[in-house]
């Protein structure tokens, strides 16, 4: 697990904190918090609502919402327009 990309993450719910990441066996601390791999099993948690993510991954490398990763033909945030210039 060297190397490995990690967020912080927090249960949503007191019954969320039994909850342990798979592969790792990672568990949450006392408070309910806890740094488990940015992979596809911490990701579907959140997007299933039993885990807040608590970091904010979007320049990390981790993977971005479908969606977003989809949408191909807008620009990046802060990029300006493509504006086409007649001579």
């Amino acid at each position: 697990m060297a190397g490995e990309t990690t967020v912080a993450v927090e249960a949503t719910e007191a019954r969320f904190r039994a909850l342990k990441h798979f592969p790792s066996q990672t568990g949450f601390e006392a408070d309910g918090t806890a740094r488990w791999p940015a992979d596809q099993f911490t990701f579907a948690l959140a997007r299933d609502g039993a885990i807040r993510l608590l970091e904010d991954l979007h320049d990390s490398g981790a993977p971005v919402e479908a969606d977003a990763a989809s949408n191909t033909s807008a620009a990046p945030a802060g990029a300006p327009a493509a504006t086409e210039h007649q001579g």
